[in-house]
């Protein structure tokens, strides 16, 4: 990770609750979470206001959600302010659709994101 973001050209990430924390912390990101720490926690119109205000402002390409947690909100924000979305996978637990998946190929998949929406890629 320190090495696959080191050239990044941004260090904001914008996810759909303040699950990275300890990954922002680590690797010197700034990030900007919809909700609290609860995934399923609603953000009211004001929040989503502030956020979408943050993405254009600080030209923000991708909005993070998780594996396990509904899209819905980091895609409505993505597709009113042009961003993309991608996942970022807090490794809470591997689906079936992920067959195969290791910590490993989570993470290494988190890093391709990461590098993708910060521009190390």
């Amino acid at each position: 990770f320190t090495e696959g973001l080191a050239n990044r050209a941004s260090d904001d990430i914008v996810t759909s609750h303040a699950a990275f924390g300890y990954l922002a912390d680590r690797y010197g990101l700034h990030q900007i979470a919809i909700s609290g720490v609860s995934p399923d926690q609603e953000p009211d119109s004001a929040r989503m206001a502030e956020i979408a205000e943050f993405v254009e402002s600080h030209d923000v390409t991708t909005i993070f959600f998780e594996t396990l947690v509904s899209p819905d909100i980091a895609e409505t924000l993505a597709a009113e302010t042009g961003a993309a979305t991608a996942v970022l996978d807090p490794l809470e637990g591997l689906t079936d659709d992920q067959e195969g998946a290791d910590y490993f190929t989570v993470m290494r998949d988190n890093l391709a994101a990461l590098q993708t929406a910060l521009g190390a890629a």
